[in-house]
């Protein structure tokens, strides 16, 4: 079977940023789905800070050229429930 070819907007970046109710959400261009780094989801973060975590995480730079980005978000933000 086929696979339609993936949207040419997912071919030059990843992973892109979306308004959400209380900030910006990091999410995978190609699945819709948000992004999670240590466990936490993406989610209202600010516009800055939102668009450098989905420039490194489409260019696969190592977590540690996150630094500043990283610790500070929402306090709303929990980590994911492990399963």
């Amino acid at each position: 079977m086929n696979q339609p070819a993936p949207s040419a907007r997912a071919e030059l970046i990843r992973y892109d940023i979306r308004r959400d109710r209380a900030g910006w959400t990091v999410y995978d261009v190609r699945s819709g789905e948000i992004a999670v780094i240590n466990d936490v989801l993406q989610v209202g973060l600010d516009m800055d800070e939102a668009d450098a975590i989905a420039d490194a995480l489409s260019a696969d730079m190592p977590l540690a050229a996150l630094s500043g980005h990283l610790d500070r978000f929402p306090w709303f933000q929990l980590p994911l429930p492990r399963r």
